[in-house]
């Protein structure tokens, strides 16, 4: 049965070699039955989600498809890019009308962020988004998989990611991300004119966008008064407080209150995209039970100590293997 039929999937259960996963991925990534570019961007999801599951592997459809919707939110508004080949009678995928009909309805100009639009509207895009493309990019993508990749439910919305794949994706995914891109990017190509095709890979690369991080700025700040740089333990003055993201962002492609720190803009900008010591990770695992302990509300319920440590791990996998210290120490008084 063709995998958009499917109303669930269920995984196969066996060992699987880096070997065996490598021709799967490359399988999966050169199919060439594609009317549209939807199992890239769910791909692209579960990529940036990975670190979101919880202790059984589980993502929910309501975590998948708020990250497919700002994808695509950027993609068609923002960047103009056709999601499907050109028709005779001109028409779009469903995704597009749905995302073009919000702009109309709501009167948003075009290339407005999807961060920006007020928190109802997101969700209630996201709804539309999801209750069309989980109906047909689900099941497709898993058989595309070799049913490997995730079980899946359309009715209890949610897939359970193989713990051999996620071991494999957690491993490599700075590799998957890029031949996930440079496929996207071919099909996008053939779809849509040169002019909007410019600078093709570098957009995919920021349709997932940094959100404004002085929210986590306050809270950080003044619920839990942390007055001094996470790294030298330098006086932190208002005005020039920098939020960082402990694990680069560039690695884990979302913003959580565990992977945030407050900085000084000196250590800021020199750590920049790199990773600091395990020291640092230690640090950070405490200062996160702290804000646990006075408001759980503020740390995400799959969020695990030891999950932090294995993130670290992962990303020097990945390549985030240089290691920034800070030149100086300050000591707090006291």
């Amino acid at each position: 049965m063709a995998g958009h039929h499917l109303k669930e999937g269920i995984y196969i259960h066996k060992e699987l070699t880096d070997n065996e996963l490598w021709t799967i991925f490359i399988g999966m990534f050169s199919s060439v039955n594609r009317d549209t570019s939807y199992k890239f961007g769910l791909f692209k999801s579960i990529l940036d989600n990975l670190y979101n599951v919880n202790e059984n592997l589980i993502l929910t459809f309501d975590q998948l498809f708020i990250k497919f919707t700002e994808i695509y939110w950027n993609l068609v508004l923002k960047y103009n890019l056709r999601q499907k080949a050109k028709t005779k009678d001109g028409k779009e995928s469903v995704l597009e009308r749905i995302l073009k009909e919000a702009v109309h309805k709501y009167q948003f100009i075009s290339n407005i962020c999807f961060e920006a639009i007020p928190k109802e509207l997101q969700v209630s895009v996201c709804n539309k988004v999801k209750m069309k493309c989980k109906e047909f990019v689900v099941g497709a993508l898993f058989r595309d998989s070799r049913d490997t990749l995730y079980s899946f439910s359309k009715k209890d919305e949610y897939i359970k990611l193989n713990p051999y794949v996620y071991n494999f994706m957690t491993r490599y995914k700075k590799i998957l991300e890029k031949m996930n891109y440079f496929e996207w990017a071919k099909f996008l190509e053939k779809v849509n004119d040169e002019a909007s095709t410019r600078n093709l890979l570098n957009n995919l690369d920021a349709i997932t966008l940094r959100n404004d991080l002085s929210v986590y700025r306050q809270i950080l700040f003044e619920e839990f008064e942390e007055h001094t740089c996470f790294y030298c333990g330098k006086e932190l003055k208002r005005g020039g407080i920098h939020v960082d993201h402990f694990i680069p962002w560039s690695f884990i492609k979302d913003d959580n209150l565990w992977n945030l720190v407050l900085a000084c803009p000196k250590c800021n900008m020199r750590k920049s995209d790199r990773l600091t010591t395990e020291y640092y990770v230690e640090n950070l695992i405490l200062r996160n039970q702290i804000i646990r302990e006075k408001n759980a509300d503020h740390i995400s319920a799959t969020y695990q100590d030891n999950k932090l440590r294995q993130i670290y791990t992962w990303a020097m996998d990945n390549g985030y293997n240089e290691i920034w210290i800070p030149d100086k120490i300050f000591k707090k008084s006291g």
